[in-house]
């Protein structure tokens, strides 16, 4: 046994004080922390064995980790401790004892994730495999002031607590938000709105401590990420998700996050996939959020779709529209559920809308080649019928070579949830941040955590 192999047996199994309490452990309760190399491994373990929900034996850890059989012994004693592992049963035996199997325990610990929208949020409760327990959605998102949506934020993150006092505790917060965050640090780097004529009206949220907010309030360690970025998360951690994809989210406003060999990719400065402010031809020059007129927003948005659903020709055709028109208004939202349901004029403004994104699809996927197009945030309404339009269309613009292996099909209507809860769980078993946590048995008030400035390492 090696001198780092020898210092991970002080690890707080789940149920000592240190686990089931909130509060810090004081530094004299604190067992000795386990050696980094021993604590990589272990991460490099328990990620290999997220991949395969029905379970894992020792053997193949063995042979994907290029690990001894010790070693594997010793990471999987720490890993059942934690209660990170448990049982999976007996596998398919190749000639001698059918092998023992451990499978990941989502059920450990819960993850509490806050999706900010433009118009609503919600928060919801989750167990660690993104599995949603319960949720509370509220009309008020980033287009609201920024203190009166965190303040409601954090009334409804209580409520969830206080509703399901039998679950373990949180051991974290996953936050997602329509505009550009520098990653490093969670700080929001740039204003978002979805309607033309200025940003002024999000400016409020630029540079708001949000992050820090909440886990002070909260006393739990916090990340935070661009929706875009946890959208792609969440279709890049799916079973049987290509290396490579793109996710594109038609909401109020337009955006796309980029996955690159299984890892988002947020660029040089976290503004990849920014497609809404790309210029383009035949827009008719309306003015942009950002400042500048022609953008592929102002054509191709959830606020696109609002200004062509009130004209009065798209009225006079939709008996659909015309009743929400005098109802108390159109949004983007019914658009989308009319194009689902067969609206003819709501069929036409998507398929129209479809027609515009393949246009830049078209070159985008040229050149990354992805193995899939994901399209969600709202236009997950439609259903699969906008799916189709912009699959269609966009075959249409490229080469078979870049067609034949791409596949174009909707995301999930709470992948914003399971994204965030994935960002939140990937970063606390992850080497560096559990090296922070595991001499306490588990993150639940580990100070170090809650105050940490930087949120990637």
């Amino acid at each position: 046994m090696t001198a780092h192999d020898s210092q991970h047996d002080g690890v707080q199994p789940p149920g000592s004080s240190a686990s089931a309490s909130k509060a810090p452990v004081p530094a004299c309760h604190q067992a000795r922390t386990p050696a980094f190399a021993h604590v990589s491994q272990l991460a490099e373990l328990m990620a290999e064995t997220r991949k395969y929900p029905q379970g894992v034996s020792r053997a193949d850890l063995c042979e994907t980790l290029t690990l001894g059989r010790n070693a594997v012994d010793r990471r999987l004693k720490t890993a059942i401790g934690l209660g990170l592992l448990i049982p999976a049963g007996r596998g398919m035996s190749t000639g001698g004892r059918a092998p023992e199997m451990w499978r990941f325990n989502p059920a450990v610990a819960t993850i509490l994730v806050l999706s900010i929208s433009y118009r609503s949020s919600t928060v919801a409760l989750t167990d660690l495999s993104g599995t949603i327990i319960d949720q509370i959605h509220w009309e008020e998102g980033i287009l609201s002031d920024p203190h009166t949506v965190t303040a409601h934020a954090l009334e409804h993150l209580g409520a969830l607590h206080d509703r399901h006092p039998e679950l373990p505790p949180a051991w974290g917060l996953g936050v997602s938000i329509p505009t550009t965050v520098d990653f490093r640090d969670g700080s929001l780097i740039a204003p978002a709105t979805a309607r033309t004529g200025g940003a002024s009206d999000t400016l409020s949220w630029t540079g708001f401590p949000l992050r820090s907010r909440l886990a002070r309030a909260l006393n739990l360690p916090v990340w935070i990420d661009d929706e875009v970025n946890v959208l792609a998360l969440a279709a890049a951690k799916r079973i049987g998700a290509p290396e490579d994809l793109l996710y594109v989210r038609l909401s109020l406003g337009l955006g796309m996050g980029i996955v690159s060999h299984g890892q988002v990719h947020r660029g040089a400065a976290a503004a990849s996939g920014e497609i809404a402010h790309i210029q383009m031809t035949g827009s008719g020059g309306r003015s942009c959020r950002c400042g500048r007129k022609g953008c592929l927003e102002t054509a191709l948005s959830g606020g696109a779709l609002e200004d062509a659903a009130v004209t009065p020709q798209a009225l006079k055709r939709s008996p659909y529209l015309r009743r929400l028109d005098e109802n108390g208004g159109i949004r983007c939202e019914h658009v989308f559920c009319g194009a689902a349901e067969g609206d003819p004029v709501c069929v036409r403004l998507l398929t129209e809308a479809a027609d515009r994104l393949s246009v830049v699809l078209a070159v985008l996927t040229t050149t990354y080649n992805p193995g899939e197009v994901v399209l969600g945030g709202g236009v997950a309404q439609a259903g699969e019928f906008f799916s189709r339009a912009v699959g269609q269309a966009l075959r249409r613009r490229v080469l078979p070579a870049t067609s034949e292996r791409l596949r174009v099909r909707m995301g999930d209507e709470d992948d914003a949830l399971k994204g965030a809860c994935r960002m939140v769980t990937d970063a606390l078993l992850s080497a560096h941040v559990m090296h922070v946590w595991l001499p306490y048995g588990s993150p639940v008030g580990v100070a170090e955590l809650v105050t940490h400035r930087r949120q990637d390492a």
